[in-house]
């Protein structure tokens, strides 16, 4: 069950050593690495970072460690299905929400791991969203994911509130982003920003204002099919 919870912040450290993953499948990541490069090439394998079960303070600010392993071993975990380690898949989401109140999801590109799925401009955190006192930058990584895949700065946005979004295994660190254009205004502009892109991680953008929306363009997960409905209908404001 997915659980939209309000947060503060965030207070993240790295943390020595890799993930906890049994040897059995651990020893599977190359052969398996190899069979999904088989299918696509274009798949990258670097450093990226989980985090430990976070807890979520009186203060609202979440607190957990932040270990690294490699990209390829993340996804043998994911194709197990996400077997208890210890480990969860945070990511910063940005929330772009339109002057007329809708959401801007991206729909993932058919080069990437996430081919088909439809959520806000996210990204895997990894080593570069460590700062110089060893804490995850998530505001830092939702910037940089932001202008990455829509061409959007985060300066342009009024920023609102912040949820966690719980959906074990994945934990979703969503920022609303209120830009001052209509949602086909956004669409327009995003759209323009991807054709001039090389290598762009979407194939297109969707206004949503309901996981149906969502739905009818692609397959959101249950964090974005929530944050959708609970935007979408009044009852979550941020």
């Amino acid at each position: 069950m997915v659980r939209i919870v309000p947060i503060t912040g965030v207070e993240i450290r790295l943390a020595a050593g890799n993930w906890p993953l049994p040897a059995e499948m651990r020893a599977a990541v190359p052969g398996r690495w190899q069979a999904m490069l088989a299918q696509n090439p274009h798949l990258w394998d670097g450093r990226i970072l989980g985090v430990t079960k976070p807890v979520i303070g009186d203060d609202g600010i979440v607190r957990a460690e932040a270990r690294e392993e490699a990209y390829s071993a993340f996804l043998v975990w994911r194709e197990a299905g996400f077997p208890e380690i210890g480990i969860r898949n945070m990511f910063g989401s940005g929330l772009i929400v339109s002057s007329d109140g809708a959401l801007i999801y991206g729909i993932m590109g058919g080069t990437t791991a996430n081919a088909g799925r439809v959520y806000p401009p996210a990204g895997t955190l990894e080593p570069r969203d460590i700062n110089a006192e060893g804490m995850v930058d998530i505001q830092g990584s939702i910037a940089i994911e932001l202008m990455e895949e829509t061409g959007l700065h985060i300066d342009e946005a009024r920023r609102g509130g912040m949820v966690a979004v719980l959906d074990e295994p994945r934990i979703s660190i969503a920022q609303a982003l209120h830009f001052p254009a209509t949602a086909e205004e956004l669409l327009s502009r995003i759209r323009a920003n991807l054709d001039r892109q090389e290598e762009r991680e979407l194939a297109d953008v969707v206004a949503v204002r309901s996981a149906a929306d969502a739905r009818a363009a692609g397959d959101p997960p249950p964090y974005a099919a929530a944050l959708a409905d609970a935007i979408g209908s009044g009852s979550l404001r941020l």
